[in-house]
């Protein structure tokens, strides 16, 4: 090569769309090559629906290809995730850089959903369809990683370490009151939770604020402490960070990390959860996290009212949104 450098690899997210990702995404253009790629298949349906013939079908997806992807060099790489890219395939396969897939879900969900929406046959399976166009599939599902041999990646928050840092030296805003906050879709499980638990928390003068979102709004046994109200992610995280409590339930046999816990030891808060399984993380601390079925509940009181244990931020690199760069870039340059 003489004299001539390389140029330097972009990372391209495609269509990372919801305000978490978009959040994660501006996140990281601060401080690494990272660029955002949206609405590649805009208009392509309609226009493809008024082609007579495959011969011009297939020259016009060449065509939005190049198009929408004009920016990406064959030493680039480009990151999809399993919601969005499944409907990309044919304008994601022509490209000559490294192309990376991230899966949020497991894949038996990617795959029932998508057979719902008669996008896969009865007989297809999810990863029929994705692996031939992918260098490289992450999950951050552990028992799917060995199942279909894919690779592992850590739970992410939508921050960079150095975010996370420059919140931390803020002056603290003491909580105006002592309250536990929880967010997630209605279940008669974690309906079941809230109610032993929300008893417990008054008792000990901790005001519970949950917003337990969908379910029948007759039934007798959606919780009386909780509001059936979607909040936005920026709505999440600044209720998250008012509270001095965060509660995470977990659906059964989900044992991996949820975005919640990460959420409560990157915001220094005393977390809840009925995931036992976290006691295997070096963040966990008795004094920070209280293990729903497992611990005492006689002792909820001594953790409630116990001096607060601040996460080190060295554990938690892994779990931000550049460490979960590096992993992935990390393999892209193999």
């Amino acid at each position: 090569m003489g004299n001539h450098q390389r140029k330097a690899a972009n990372i391209h997210f495609v269509e990372w769309n919801s305000e978490y990702e978009r959040m994660m995404t501006s996140a990281l253009k601060k401080d690494f090559n990272v660029s955002e790629i949206y609405r590649v298949k805009q208009h392509f349906k309609s226009v493809q629906n008024l082609l007579p013939g495959n011969t011009l079908r297939r020259c016009h997806a060449r065509w939005q290809s190049a198009i929408k992807f004009r920016h990406v060099a064959d030493n680039d790489v480009i990151i999809c995730n399993g919601y969005s890219a499944f409907l990309l395939l044919d304008l994601i396969a022509p490209l000559r850089c490294k192309k990376i897939l991230v899966l949020r879900d497991a894949v038996a969900a990617l795959t029932s959903k998508r057979r719902r929406l008669k996008l896969l046959s009865d007989n297809e399976n999810y990863l029929d369809r994705v692996k031939p166009v992918f260098d490289v599939i992450y999950s951050f599902d552990p028992e799917d990683c060995l199942k279909y041999q894919l690779a592992y990646v850590d739970q992410f928050l939508p921050f960079t370490r150095n975010d996370i840092a420059a919140w931390r030296a803020e002056p603290a805003n003491a909580p105006s009151a002592h309250s536990c906050f929880y967010v997630g879709g209605y279940d008669d499980g974690r309906a079941s939770l809230i109610n032993q638990l929300a008893p417990l928390l008054q008792e000990n003068q901790c005001q519970p604020d949950f917003y337990l979102v969908g379910g029948d709004a007759e039934n007798p046994h959606y919780p009386a402490f909780c509001i059936n109200q979607k909040l936005s992610y920026q709505q999440n995280i600044e209720k998250l960070k008012r509270s001095t409590v965060v509660l995470e339930i977990n659906k059964p046999g989900q044992r991996g990390l949820t975005l919640r816990a990460l959420e409560a030891m990157a915001f220094n808060k005393k977390l809840i959860t009925n995931n036992a399984s976290i006691k295997d993380h070096a963040f966990y601390h008795p004094d920070k996290i209280f293990i729903w079925g497992e611990d005492d509940h006689d002792a909820i009181a001594r953790f409630l009212s116990s001096a607060h244990q601040e996460t080190d931020l060295a554990l938690l690199e892994k779990y931000c949104a550049d460490g979960m760069l590096k992993t992935l870039a990390g393999t892209a340059a193999e």
